[in-house]
């Protein structure tokens, strides 16, 4: 059993953790070798699969020159046939594997993993992955994530590089040896581990990444000061940059730069200022889209075809990766995803009475 601090000293050991990181994000220098010379810009989207909507809001957007790359996050349900069908339709889509352990269910049965899911057999939340940090085993995390490699090869898509579902696979050390231990052995690029945000040459109004990170450290450094030490030795921009050069000594490619300062604060005007400021050499940016599914109203009405407008009752409200599930009530059940912005501007919970909109070509008929 872990032992517990008393509030004070728990709260003196996260302050000073937090010092320390934010001393060495303005003091640490951005390597030599990576100054000079023209920038390029990698705009890649993120959870292809995830569902419907995101797909078609990936496709769209790199059809319209916005995006220039994507990753599937293979194992959620349906993600393999609307992976290998963008293939088919958009071989010159270049598409990644987005390794994914918080989210939907593990590609291998839940038994052969039983640290890293719940009761349920569905991952863990990333933030009671973190409270579980110390049980998981590393041979069924290289299980799982090899599986997810393997399930993409299996569906005829060759996949350009690796990158991680939320970060977790890069925040904690022995969870990167494996994401490296694959890059390797398939000889793919993977994502930067050091995020741009260490240097700051980045600059946004209200603070970027570090400013919506903050927060949720400090929380969780008060409710588990012993795993908040532990983890953040792993994230100091030392541990960071070695990294880096470990990816350098093994021969694995890695852009120069993971631009991660419109991490919580994404807007056009931020994303403009963010290529004003690009540093030289190769950077990458990632971004979430998705085209809507099911649109909800609240509080009012909006003209649509009486067989695609839904009167609903809010069953529950809960995360679902970088999105927000609401489970919904209209006689028969329905799922939408939306944003996390979206639900707060409609200040959504359960029992709320809303309207669902539904695209037509996701309804579909089932004979009984």
């Amino acid at each position: 059993m872990r032992k517990k601090l008393p509030f004070r000293m728990a709260a003196g050991v996260i302050l000073l953790l937090l010092t320390g990181f934010a001393a060495g994000r303005w003091l640490f220098p951005a390597p030599r070798e990576r100054i000079g010379g023209p920038r390029y810009l990698i705009v890649n989207a993120d959870d292809l699969g995830l569902s419907e909507g995101v797909t078609e809001g990936i496709v769209r957007a790199w059809r319209e020159g916005i995006v220039t790359s994507t990753s599937a996050m293979i194992n959620v349900e349906g993600a393999p046939e609307q992976t290998a069908a963008v293939h088919a339709e958009h071989p010159d889509l270049p598409i990644g594997l987005h390794l994914n352990i918080t989210t939907g269910q593990p590609v291998l049965p839940f038994g052969q993993v039983p640290t890293l899911v719940d009761a349920s057999g569905q991952f863990y939340s990333i933030d009671a992955l973190l409270e579980h940090l110390p049980e998981v085993s590393l041979d069924e995390l290289y299980a799982e994530l090899r599986a997810q490699v393997e399930r993409m090869l299996f569906i005829g898509v060759p996949f350009d590089h690796i990158d991680y579902h939320e970060s977790i696979l890069m925040m904690y050390p022995p969870f990167y040896q494996v994401v490296r231990d694959l890059a390797r052995e398939y000889g793919v690029p993977v994502r930067q581990p050091v995020p741009e945000s260490v240097y700051g040459h980045v600059q946004l109004p209200g603070g970027g990444a570090a400013s919506a990170i903050l927060p949720k450290m400090i929380q969780f450094g008060l409710r588990h000061p012993i795993l908040a030490q532990e983890l953040m030795s792993g994230m100091t921009p030392a541990a960071l940059e070695e990294r880096a050069a470990l990816l350098n000594a093994e021969g694995i490619p890695a852009p120069n730069w993971y631009i991660d300062a419109n991490f919580g604060n994404a807007s056009v005007e931020n994303f403009v200022a963010i290529l004003e400021q690009l540093p030289p050499g190769v950077s990458e940016v990632y971004v979430c889209i998705r085209a809507e599914d099911v649109i909800l109203l609240k509080g009012a009405d909006f003209p649509s075809s009486p067989r695609n407008h839904l009167p609903a009752t809010v069953g529950s409200v809960t995360r679902a990766g970088p999105l927000m599930r609401i489970e919904l009530d209209c006689g028969f059940p329905l799922t939408a995803l939306l944003t996390k912005q979206a639900c707060e501007e409609l200040a959504l919970k359960q029992g709320d009475r809303v309207v669902a909109l539904v695209k037509a070509p996701h309804i579909h008929l089932i004979p009984r």
